[in-house]
């Protein structure tokens, strides 16, 4: 599982660090910053295949804003 503050290669060969790790709705996100400017944020799902895992890089913009909103408060907890 990754860890907050692991450093993760996606594909697009660009480096994130793993600010903050969150379950809702019985699944998995991440909430990941680049390590290069300029900044850029992505929201992942985790996808467990047994022994290995895959990340499901979020897209859609509502999801995205949803789940911002869920770490912003997660955060606070």
């Amino acid at each position: 599982m990754i860890e907050q503050g692991e450093l993760i290669t996606l594909d697009n060969q660009k480096e994130y660090i793993c600010f903050q790790v969150m379950k809702a709705d019985g699944e998995t996100y991440l909430y990941l910053l680049s390590n290069f400017k300029p900044l850029e944020i992505r929201f992942a799902r985790v996808i467990s295949l047994g022994d290995s895992m895959e990340l499901e890089i979020i897209n859609d913009q509502k999801q995205k804003q949803k789940l911002l909103t869920l770490f912003q408060m997660d955060g606070k907890a």
